[in-house]
This record gives structure tokens, sequence and C-alpha cells, in this order.
């Protein structure tokens, strides 16, 4: 038993001073160069001539050797031991990566904080994919918003000018308005029918009371105003005719109190039927058109396409800010690993050890492996 006691006691001490040489052979080797390097100059003055002849070896008299002298003596005896290989500088120079440089770059144009940083395909990869989603994002928003919504735009305005006429609106109007009978109605008809006519005119104009078109009572003395509509075709009235604001103009066309202007209008209502007399009354729509529901349809289409700049605005922004990150972030994780430690396994590898000789004798050991 007291063998097995001796055996185990040798053991564990054997363990701890190979841990304690292994770790000052590491941090030997990561210090300094060899001191032979970096020896003191030699006086030749006062240095003593060597000699060919050694002299006996007394262990008594001998000088104690230095410790560079031990130092080489164990490493020899011992043979070499591999320790952590850190990058030097000449291998880190050139290879540092700014995170604020990178963000920059991605910020202006995505992709290209991720080609700084470089150093491995998945950077290029993900590059190539932000100056991907950038030139898709850029394509669609101008095939989409410019380019679509420009051809419904002139197709929507071609209609209308094949379909919609001021003279014929007008004259409509006014036969309605000469029903009236008091000024409880007129008021109430221009409420529910006439309440865009002063934008209607200013789109025409420029100024909403030009030839009388909108006046605090309308329809009286416009005669200078509807006699420079005839009743035909909105696109023969614009050969002879230009408008202060054309894009007004179409948006006011697709609002309902402009109904008898087109020409497929039918199922009038009459004087009775809109019982202007009741001011609690329902506002009941002038006509019916199939001309109309089109030209909103057109319109609201316009307007899809209108709206997509949003969401492709939208899109480019968050584009820009997470490739900017993603180049920030991986500049830094590129930089940690210039200066981190290149370990074997082995060298990974850590031993803990305990000894009782009280209660249970016994010897215990632990490996670790440090990630």
């Amino acid at each position: 038993m007291v063998y097995r006691l001796l055996i185990l006691l040798v053991f564990l001490l054997s363990l701890e001073a190979f841990a304690q040489v292994r770790d000052l052979f590491a941090e030997f080797e990561a210090e300094t160069a060899p001191a032979s390097s970096a020896s003191l100059p030699v006086d030749s003055s006062k240095a003593a001539p060597a000699s060919s002849a050694s002299l006996p070896a007394d262990s008594s008299k001998t000088a104690p050797a230095s410790s560079n002298e031990s130092s080489f003596s164990r490493r020899e005896l011992l043979g070499p031991i591999k320790v952590s290989k850190i990058r030097g500088i000449n291998e880190i120079k050139g290879s540092y990566k700014n995170p604020r440089k990178a963000l920059f770059f991605s910020l202006v144009l995505p992709g290209a904080g991720q080609i700084y940083v470089g150093t491995s395909n998945w950077n290029y990869i993900r590059g190539a994919f932000y100056l991907a989603a950038e030139t898709a994002l850029w394509t669609s928003w101008y095939y989409f918003s410019v380019n679509k919504y420009n051809k419904q735009v002139t197709r929507y305005k071609s209609f209308a000018n094949e379909h919609f006429s001021i003279g014929q609106y007008e004259q409509s109007m006014h036969n309605i308005y000469r029903l009236l009978d008091d000024a409880s109605e007129e008021s109430l008809f221009q409420q529910r029918y006439l309440n865009s006519r002063e934008s209607y005119c200013k789109s025409i104009y420029g100024t909403a009371s030009t030839n009388n078109c909108y006046q605090s009572k309308v329809f009286e003395n416009d005669s200078r105003h509807t006699d420079a509509f005839r009743d035909e075709p909105l696109s023969k009235t614009l050969k002879s005719k230009s408008f202060y604001d054309e894009n007004q103009f179409y948006q006011l066309l697709s609002n309902p109190s402009y109904i008898l202007g087109w020409d497929d209008v039918r199922e009038r209502a009459s004087y009775q039927e809109l019982n202007l007399s009741n001011i609690d009354s329902e506002t009941i729509p002038l006509a019916k058109s199939i001309h109309l529901e089109d030209y909103k349809s057109m319109r609201k289409k316009a307007n899809s396409y209108a709206s997509m700049q949003a969401w492709f605005f939208g899109a480019l922004i968050v584009n820009h800010v997470v490739s900017a990150v993603d180049a920030a972030l991986f500049a830094n994780a590129h930089n940690k690993l210039l200066y981190e430690e290149k370990l074997s396994w082995i060298e990974r590898t850590r031993f803990e050890t305990s000894l009782n000789i009280i209660d249970n004798p016994g010897v215990s050991i632990h490996a670790f492996w440090e990630f």
C-alpha cells in the first residue's frame, strides 16, 4: 500500500513539474530572440585572451552558470517545445481593415465595404449580393414608378381626351341650375355638385375668376367662359387651348360631379329626383357612365405605380444600412483574427490533479480542452 502511494505521489509531482516547464518555455519563446543575437559588445583591450586548453573541471571551484546558459541547456536537454504561434508585425501590416471605412463604403454603395474587407470568398459573395440587390431595386423603381407610371398617365389622359367634353359638361350643369327655385336649392346644389368648382376653374385659367368661371354666385355672367368651349372632345379643345394645370384638371375629371361631361352618359337624374328642396335628403348621382368608371380604374392603377416608389426607396435605405453594419462587423471580426494565437489541440489541453492520503487514499486527474 505504501509503495502504491509513493508511485502515485511521484506521478503527480512529475505532472506538475512538466506543466511548470512547459509554461516557462512558452514565456521564454514569446519574449525575445536568442540571447546570442543581442550580446553585449566586447572591449578587446580588456578582454582576456581565449585559451585553447580548458581548465580542469573542479565542481567545487566552477562559477555558477548564467540564467541564459541554464535556459539554453534546459532547452537543449528537453528539445524544442511548440508554443503559441502569434502573427508577426510584418504579417499583420497591410492586413488591418478599418471598420469605419468599411461602414462608409457600404453606406455609399452597398457591397463596397464587403469587397474592401475581402480576405475570403464569403465576403465577396455577400458584397456581390448587396450590390445586386441595389441594382435590382433601382431598376425596379425606374420600371414601375417611372416607366409604367408615365405610360399609364398617358393612357388615361388620352382616354379622357377622346371621351370627355368641357362644353357638354358646362351646358348640362347650366340646364339643371336654371331649374332651381330659390337660393336654398342653389346653395345645396353648389355644395353637393360644385364643391370643387374653384379648383376646376383654376386648373384651366390659373385664376379661378377669369371669365367669371368661378364666383360667389355660380353660372352668372359667365358667357365668356361657356362660349370658349364647344361641345367637342377634349382632344380638339386642347389643340387651340392650353390649361394652366393639366394634372389637376385630369385629377378632377375622376370626381362624380363631372360625370355629365362623359360621352356615354345615361340614366340622367331629373331635377325632381335630386330633391334639393330637402336639405336632409340623400345625395343622388347625376347620371351613370361606364367611361367614368374606366377612367377612375386607369387613374387608380397609375397611382399604385406611383405609390410603389415609397416601398422601393424604403428597401434601398434598408439595403444601405444593413450592408454598412454587416461590413463594419466583419471588418472588426477580421481584425480580431489577426491577433489570435494559433494553438494545436495538444496545447489547448489542460490537466488538474488532486491527491488524498487521509480518508480514501488516491489520486485523481482531470483533462480539459480550452476553446
